[in-house]
């Protein structure tokens, strides 16, 4: 039985960099489409982006049948040889499967517990994070 696809999101490339914030509990479908159209931008960008940061403050998780799918994705991304990804907004569970995922990447990863946070220890990304910030919430389906 197929689902409708739940979660949000919304992107912004800037630099090489991939900014994506997520909002809402994802399930396999909704997973799927997400995958899908990160895949899609960052394949039209004329530079391949080789780092990413992800703000998670408003997402909710995953259903446990996204979880295949998630790692499926992450195995993708892994391969794509990012430099590094900082998660902004992470709770301890996702943290924790975050670096379980991430485990045997040659990528750096980084946690801040806020955005505040982040920009005081990287206050390059202030424009970045501005502008993914004005960007609406969407799923394309």
């Amino acid at each position: 039985m197929k689902f409708k696809a739940h979660g949000l999101w919304r992107v912004h490339i800037e630099n090489a960099t991939i900014y994506i914030a997520l909002k809402g509990g994802f399930n396999r479908e909704g997973v799927i489409d997400f995958q899908n159209d990160i895949i899609k931008r960052v394949m039209s960008e004329p530079t391949p982006c080789d780092s990413a940061v992800l703000n998670l403050s408003e997402f909710e998780m995953s259903t446990s049948d996204s979880l295949e799918a998630t790692k499926e994705y992450f195995e993708g991304v892994k391969q794509r040889g990012y430099k590094w990804v900082d998660y902004i907004g992470v709770n301890p569970i996702a943290e924790y499967n975050l670096k379980q995922l991430w485990q045997g990447a040659k990528t750096e990863i980084c946690f801040y517990p806020d955005e505040k946070t982040y920009i005081s220890a990287k206050p390059e990304h202030i424009k970045p994070l501005t502008e993914l910030s004005q960007i609406s919430f969407e799923h394309p389906h």
